[in-house]
């Protein structure tokens, strides 16, 4: 049986672009979880390139924006649809000139080797049908020392923190979609053993929370050997 990663290679596009796009904006937890991303991002860095991977409709990269105004980010997705929500959002919030935005894989990335201060990613690592070509790629756009944080929902949620959480969710479908993604996603000893598989070859540290981990990752101040 096929799962909804085999169909991902173009992202996430119309009516499910746009069902996504309203949860994401009208659910108060997606948007404290931003929020909070945000928050951590900020209290290590304070100026710089970033790039989000996989910034959808680019509500993490707004509130980066909003707490660093010298931040200078760029949103990478393989949806044509979520760019042009990601624009759209960008500019409704003020931030255009601070948030651009490039079309492209995560698993083959349009930029040259360290490119970026810091790398972040919410919610999208249980899509990417490439994981290791898409943590090398993170580790090559990166600047030596610097680093990335990918967070994202993991196996082995307790089902009533999945429960608790799903209330807070209108719409069935997503709540169907929550369920799917947490099937699709990892453990950390998962994470850990894919991990081992990349550039990064570990984590710098994972933290956990309810429904997720932060995996914050770290390129060497040295290339290797």
């Amino acid at each position: 049986m096929q799962t909804l990663k085999q169909f991902r290679s173009e992202g996430i596009e119309g009516y499910f672009a746009m069902k996504y796009t309203e949860f994401a904006k009208d659910t108060p937890v997606m948007r404290e979880s931003y929020a909070d991303l945000a928050e951590r991002v900020a209290a290590i860095i304070s100026e710089g390139t970033f790039l989000e991977v996989g910034s959808g409709p680019a509500f993490v990269s707004i509130e980066i924006a909003r707490r660093i105004p010298q931040a200078q980010i760029t949103g990478l997705d393989i949806s044509e649809t979520m760019i042009g929500i990601g624009r759209r959002n960008v500019a409704e919030a003020g931030f255009s000139e601070q948030i651009t935005f490039r079309p492209g894989d995560a698993a083959k990335m349009p930029f040259g080797d360290a490119e970026f201060d810091f790398v972040v990613s919410s919610g999208s690592l249980h899509h990417w049908s490439k994981p290791i070509e898409v943590f090398d790629e993170i580790y090559r756009v990166l600047k030596l020392d610097q680093l990335a944080l990918v967070y994202d929902v993991r196996k082995d949620v307790p089902k009533e923190k999945v429960d608790e959480f799903s209330r807070h969710i209108k719409s069935w479908f997503m709540r169907w979609g929550l369920r799917h993604s947490i099937g699709e996603s990892y453990t950390q000893q998962g994470i850990e053993e894919l991990l081992s598989r990349t550039r990064f070859k570990e984590a710098k540290r994972i933290e956990l929370d309810d429904l997720g981990m932060f995996i914050w990752l770290q390129k060497p101040a040295k290339p290797p050997g």
